[in-house]
């Protein structure tokens, strides 16, 4: 089990000055995916009181998108009505956490809220991109480390309700804000803004009997019976609505991918090449921030004597 060494909660600052620094924040809980499906009926009728909880928040979240409408007029970049969004956001993170977890949460909120905040995107950039992507994990851990979430109960929810629905937020924001990738590599990147479903995603198929094979992501015909069904396929499918032309010209990693046989081989590539591509490179994490307790830049300080259990 987890155990907190300290519970002196501050505001988290940013420390990584140079690539050397980076420190390796990837736990997975993708073990708890083979087999299951976003469509299951008993996911959200079994989820816990927490899982419940964020997702309301989440479609708060969502319904805030409403009452921010984009603004009129052609615009080369984001639109501006985004830097709204965020700051009713920032206006009401706070209180939509308390109300809406455990109590637990109250006295780590100065340090949980930022990595809460920071999972949508930038207002001041117009950009969203998995820098925010990995502040959204890192504030899910950090439910963890509080006791809000439960190792080995709320793993398959946590990713196909909660992660599934913060995908499902994040891909209307780019498309309603036309936000811009954050640090993406273009063509010769995996994605524009997202990682984690192609993780969680390929892990839901490997090791399991009748699942679609690794090439029918070229097939739009086969992404769109399978999107909502899997993350993988989902993530497709958002490539598919706002990418034209033919799939290997606009996204040839993942078409590369797609010949590799087996999903089990496709997710263990995908990790390592998640630690490789988000985790080890500075302009990606030189901008998370550490706080003295849930993510301590001096990482033997997170973790008590059971941390290996």
């Amino acid at each position: 089990m987890w155990e907190l060494k300290s519970t002196a909660f501050a505001a988290p600052v940013k420390k990584i000055s140079s690539e050397r620094d980076v420190v390796t924040f990837h736990e997975s809980i993708a073990e708890a995916l083979p087999g299951r499906r976003l469509t299951e009926p008993e996911l959200q009728s079994q989820a816990s009181e927490p899982i419940l909880g964020l997702l309301q928040v989440l479609d708060i979240l969502d319904r805030y998108i409403a009452e921010c409408p984009p603004k009129p007029g052609p615009r080369r970049f984001g639109n501006v009505a985004f830097r709204t969004w965020t700051k009713q956001l920032e206006d009401n993170a706070d209180l939509l956490l308390r109300e809406h977890l455990p109590e637990s949460v109250q006295t780590a909120m100065p340090e949980l809220l930022p990595y809460f905040t920071g999972s949508f995107g930038s207002g001041q950039r117009l950009d969203y991109g998995t820098g925010h992507e990995l502040s959204f994990a890192a504030f899910l851990c950090g439910l963890y480390l509080l006791g809000v979430l439960r190792p080995g109960q709320d793993d398959a929810a946590l990713v196909l309700l909660v992660f599934n629905r913060y995908f499902g937020v994040v891909r209307r924001l780019v498309r309603t804000y036309t936000l811009e990738p954050a640090g993406s590599h273009g063509v010769w990147g995996l994605d524009d803004h997202s990682f984690l479903p192609y993780i969680f995603g390929s892990a839901q198929l490997k090791d399991t009997e009748g699942v679609p094979p690794t090439a029918s992501v070229t097939d739009r015909a086969l992404v769109e019976r399978y999107r909502g069904d899997n993350l993988y396929f989902g993530a497709i499918g958002f490539i598919n609505d706002v990418k034209k032309g033919p799939f290997h010209e606009h996204s040839s990693m993942l078409y590369d991918i797609s010949g590799v046989q087996l999903w089990s081989k496709i997710n263990q590539g995908m990790s390592k090449m998640y630690d490789a591509e988000v985790l080890s490179k500075f302009p990606v994490v030189q901008h998370f921030p550490f706080g003295p307790v849930l993510f301590p830049f001096e990482t033997s300080a997170l973790l008590g004597p059971n941390d290996n259990e």
